[in-house]
């Protein structure tokens, strides 16, 4: 039996309820992640190498790896892997909101890739999709960055049918 009045009871099985709350319910907090890529093949026989992401995805870190990705709608800027001597900072391909958390993977599909070879522009097919490991905690109203290094093979991009081979060299996290 127990020996408390039955207020007693109603407040401390309130008090329970309010933090099983907290602490099961999923976090609402957002934050934000920034994108940067830099391509390290420099200029040569390909003036320029422009690419575009149809869709990026995170994957929440403790999930499998066919669960917990997360699809980012944010519309990508075409960006050019070739990068330019004066260019001291990657570019940004997204900073989309997100739940905050902590993420430990990205992947990237690709869409319309095109090379530049002087004045003749050549369409590649086989637009990859890159994909990098990495661990990001991403704090309520704070940010990541991720920074991917990327390298492409060139002697692809002449050969019959052109195409795109492209792996990321190096992942690196703020």
């Amino acid at each position: 039996m127990y020996p408390y009045p039955g207020w007693r009871r109603v407040i401390f099985v309130a008090v329970l309820v309010v933090v099983l709350v907290i602490a099961l319910a999923p976090s609402i907090t957002q934050g934000t992640i920034k994108v940067h890529i830099y391509g390290l093949t420099a200029r040569g026989v390909i003036d320029h190498l422009y690419i575009k992401f149809a869709n990026l995805q995170f994957h929440t870190y403790g999930f499998g790896s066919n669960a917990g990705w997360v699809n980012v709608t944010e519309t990508t800027p075409i960006i050019d892997l070739i990068p330019i001597a004066s260019q001291f900072l990657p570019e940004i391909v997204a900073s989309p909101q997100i739940t905050s958390g902590t993420y430990d993977a990205i992947r990237l599909f690709m869409t319309n890739s095109t090379a530049l070879v002087g004045s003749n522009h050549v369409s590649l097919s086989n637009t990859p999709t890159l994909m990098a490991n990495f661990t990001l905690p991403v704090p309520p109203n704070g940010f990541g960055d991720v920074l991917l290094l990327i390298s492409f093979d060139v002697s692809l991009v002449f050969a019959k049918p052109a195409t795109l081979s492209v792996q990321v060299v190096q992942t690196s996290v703020v």
